[in-house]
């Protein structure tokens, strides 16, 4: 039994660090998902914000996602202003992304525009936004499953090697993709650069990359695999998760696995994590966080919050070691098959190139 429930690490000290590729980059073994902080879980509110990421990084955390869509910029102008002047700014990685193309007048509109002229003014502009260097940069999708990455590939090297990003990463892309890319980089870097980090929805619900090689490459490849969603968009919390009780404009409320047959459905599995988490003395989030860090010290979850309480739960869960018994009582409950429902709306998943 881990007993951690309550234990929260010293507020001096940095959770323990994780190396991104073969870069010089060292992310806490657990980050911060900012997304939420400006749009899709309800209303915003900017001081909250500001005072929760001050708190992550007295908790330790020293790894912090966002995007120059989340909010059209408003969560790089956010996550800036509290991170650029920060005391302990050398030691945070501050990651962006870029690739993702918003309409301006339907949120619900998108595409992806990945080549070397957009990617060197979304980079200028996520740079103006943050007004801080940006220590890892993501394509946050790509194009036809990756059809044109070496082009890509080609233009971030140069970022790159002029000092304008730290770091390269990919969002949700495939294995042949992910291999490909990361050989065009060393190529175009003589070598000094590979891909430093994958990110994707990795969590108890959502278990694809174990089958479709990513998990497989970014071990062969020493790339940092960020799983963002760790607790499925909190519908591992509880049992009693009521998507009926969140805000009219959460998008959540729209998702398939939240929704109908298949939450209840999805629910029944939280009863069986919830019983895995009394016996261990833990939360159920906690479990499904540790979970998630034991499938390897490459795997880094980025869990999001807007919620002091939460961040504390959620970090205490980076001490815990949970039972074998546990692991294989998880391992099937929630294996693929089990799941109902889509991660994302049938639209979504067809805009992103999405298969599972």
């Amino acid at each position: 039994m881990s007993n951690v429930k309550n234990a929260v690490p010293n507020a001096k000290t940095a959770l323990p660090t994780r190396r991104a590729g073969n870069s010089s980059l060292l992310v806490s073994m657990m980050g911060l998902g900012c997304m939420g902080m400006s749009e899709f879980y309800g209303e915003k509110d900017d001081n909250q914000s500001r005072d929760l990421l001050n708190y992550a990084v007295d908790k330790g955390v020293r790894f912090f996602d966002t995007a120059d869509v989340y909010g059209y910029g408003h969560n790089e102008i956010l996550v800036g202003s509290v991170l650029r002047n920060h005391p302990k700014r050398s030691d945070i990685v501050l990651a962006t992304k870029g690739g993702i193309v918003r309409d301006d007048n339907d949120s619900t509109r998108r595409g992806v525009n990945t080549s070397p002229e957009y990617l060197q003014a979304a980079i200028e502009r996520s740079l103006s936004r943050l007004e801080t260097k940006i220590d890892l940069y993501y394509l946050h999708r790509v194009e036809d499953d990756g059809a044109r990455i070496e082009e890509s590939m080609s233009a971030l090297a140069d970022q790159l090697l002029a000092g304008h990003i730290g770091a390269v990463g990919l969002s949700e892309v495939s294995e042949q993709t992910i291999r490909r890319a990361h050989a065009a980089l060393l190529q175009a870097t003589d070598g000094k650069y590979g891909l430093a980090a994958i990110q994707t929805e990795f969590s108890l619900m959502t278990r694809h990359i174990e089958a479709n090689g990513v998990d497989q490459a970014c071990r062969e490849l020493g790339i940092l695999l960020v799983a963002y969603s760790p607790i499925c968009r909190g519908l591992l919390t509880a049992p009693s998760f009521n998507p009926e009780a969140l805000s009219e404009s959460d998008f959540r409320r729209n998702l398939p696995r939240f929704t109908g047959d298949n939450l209840k459905h999805n629910l029944q599995l939280v009863e069986v994590l919830a019983t895995a988490a009394k016996n261990e003395g833990l939360t159920p989030a906690q479990v499904a966080l540790a979970w998630v860090m034991a499938q390897g010290n490459h795997v880094v979850p980025i869990p999001g919050t807007r919620s002091k309480a939460r961040l504390d739960e959620n970090i205490a869960a980076c001490e815990a070691k949970l039972s074998p018994e546990t692991m294989a009582l998880l391992a099937g409950a929630f294996a693929p098959q089990a799941v109902a429902g889509l991660r994302y709306t049938p639209a979504a998943m067809q805009a992103y190139g999405l298969s599972s």
